[in-house]
């Protein structure tokens, strides 16, 4: 694993607020979640329709109704990570109950003479409801001895540039390295606006920390939709959604790093300790475009496009570190804890859907969705004079890159029970050669199933469990040699209840 991917997904974003590259692609990124019976074929229903889910991947499948329809779905989540950090293997997990979708469609049927029309403008359908996109629930941990770098490296670099007589100033209360001056963590040199760390102030060539970083995530993005399909003689479906995205997001991180071997006679460090809090809340509007075209009765060929979404986000952060000396003496900065907050703005990139699904007699669904997604047109933006985000823009750029995402699916129909199966892969987002991380090693992997009941042809019942394996990389701060590796894999347990009135 080359260097510079340690340095550009480290865990500590220290600096005055949490805005980079990561926070573009994990407002950008999807999951896939909704009702049972998409998640139960991988979310691969762009052309098959007829089912509420298809209001997150293509509306034109709204068009496909022939009844009004009522869906309710409840899951359970498991997000387990395993982390190898210096040698040294840690399992933490995560369990949570949550509702991924919830809607209501109002089907119209034009009639003539008493039959369902065949031409022209056949149905109409207006939908209105909530679909989740993704979530954040997880828990991580690490822990491994490191040689030769500390926490206090970084700290140096970030603080690099701000006049040491500014840092005890209240505007600085909550950044890091600040407070790590506060401490003598680190230290200015004389007669410049630069700073060394412990170990470099004291010429300590050879020594040894403990690293210790635990990680708890949460939250969850979803979005509100509402629009509707037409069917236009059983042959041409379009659609549209107008969407309202919603997000919450919750970090806490404990960092603790503990001096093991030292060089130096009389080393004053022990240790020290980083607690880092960060909650960003916030909306934003956009669409969804989709339509299917139904050559013979057995093929269906879609496509769709979601428009790209502003999300005007709030973050409120809270940062503290103690240092603890080798006399067993303790100093925490700030002495009183603050949370501030900093607005802006985030555009998620736009997305294109090709959709295929096939239909053999009333018994088997296939269904293949080809999704790309280019994650360097994300982009930050401030909302007031005094905020920069060139360079953080300049990052996403440069880090991440397109991603062509496969899902496939099947679902085959018994006279009261429904069986169902997928996989799905989404390339990696990272840029190989700027990152390091192998295509391979950024892909996630899903594999999913379920089953599903007919009952008396008004209710529908439908379980799915999924699983998506993937690998990520953290470190604990940039310019750490030791790189923790995780692997993940997040299992979702879906049950909806559909009821036609």
């Amino acid at each position: 694993m080359k260097r510079m991917m340690a340095i550009c997904l480290s865990v500590l974003c220290i600096q005055v607020s949490a805005q980079n590259h990561e926070d573009i692609l994990r407002y950008s990124n999807r999951g896939v979640l909704g009702s049972a019976r998409t998640m139960g074929m991988a979310g691969s229903f762009g052309a098959i329709g007829a089912d509420l889910g298809a209001a997150s991947v293509n509306p034109a499948g709204l068009g496909m109704f022939r009844g009004n329809q009522f869906l309710m779905s409840a899951s359970v989540t498991s997000n387990l990570i395993d982390a190898r950090f210096a040698g040294v293997d840690m399992t933490d997990s995560r369990t949570h109950f949550n509702i991924p979708n919830i809607g209501v469609a109002f089907n119209s049927t034009s009639y003539r003479l008493g039959k369902p029309q065949t031409k022209g403008l056949v149905s109409g359908t207006f939908v209105i409801g909530l679909n989740r996109l993704n979530d954040y629930q997880e828990n991580y941990q690490f822990n491994g001895l490191v040689r030769n770098s500390t926490v206090g490296d970084n700290l140096a670099r970030q603080a690099n540039g701000i006049n040491f007589n500014t840092l005890n100033e209240s505007f600085y209360d909550n950044f890091i390295p600040a407070q790590a001056w506060r401490v003598a963590l680190i230290d200015s040199v004389p007669g410049k606006d630069e700073y060394r760390s412990l170990p470099q102030l004291y010429n300590d060539s050879a020594y040894s920390t403990n690293q210790f970083l635990q990680m708890k995530n949460r939250g969850r993005m979803q979005e509100w939709y509402v629009g509707g399909g037409v069917n236009i003689s059983n042959t041409l479906y379009l659609g549209a959604t107008l969407v309202i995205q919603d997000v919450t997001y919750t970090s806490n991180s404990i960092y603790r790093e503990q001096l093991k071997e030292t060089s130096v006679p009389n080393n004053p460090y022990k240790s020290v300790t980083i607690n880092q809090g960060l909650e960003t809340s916030g909306s934003g509007v956009g669409a969804k475009l989709g339509v299917i075209y139904r050559p013979v009765s057995f093929l269906r060929i879609g496509g769709a496009y979601h428009t790209p979404v502003r999300l005007s986000l709030t973050d409120n952060y809270q940062n503290s570190l103690s240092m603890t000396y080798a006399n067993g003496s303790t100093y925490t900065a700030p002495q009183t804890l603050r949370k501030d907050f900093y607005e802006y703005q985030l555009v998620t990139p736009g997305r294109w859907q090709a959709n295929l699904g096939i239909v053999i007699g009333k018994k088997l669904l296939l269904s293949v969705d080809y999704e790309r997604v280019d994650f360097t047109k994300g982009r930050l933006q401030a909302t007031n004079d005094l905020a920069d985000f060139i360079n953080a823009n300049n990052d996403n750029k440069l880090i991440h890159t397109v991603t062509e995402n496969i899902r496939t699916g099947f679902e085959y129909s018994f006279e009261y029970f429904r069986l169902r199966g997928g996989y799905a892969t989404f390339s990696s987002p990272y840029n190989e050669s700027v990152t390091g991380i192998s295509k391979e090693d950024g892909r996630r992997h899903l594999v999913s199933g379920g089953l599903g009941w007919v009952y008396e042809k008004t209710m529908f019942f439908d379980f799915a469990v999924s699983s998506l394996l993937q690998t990520s990389y953290r470190t604990p701060y940039g310019g750490n040699p030791e790189n923790a590796l995780l692997q993940g894999n997040k299992m979702h347990f879906t049950l909806s209840a559909v009821f036609k009135f």
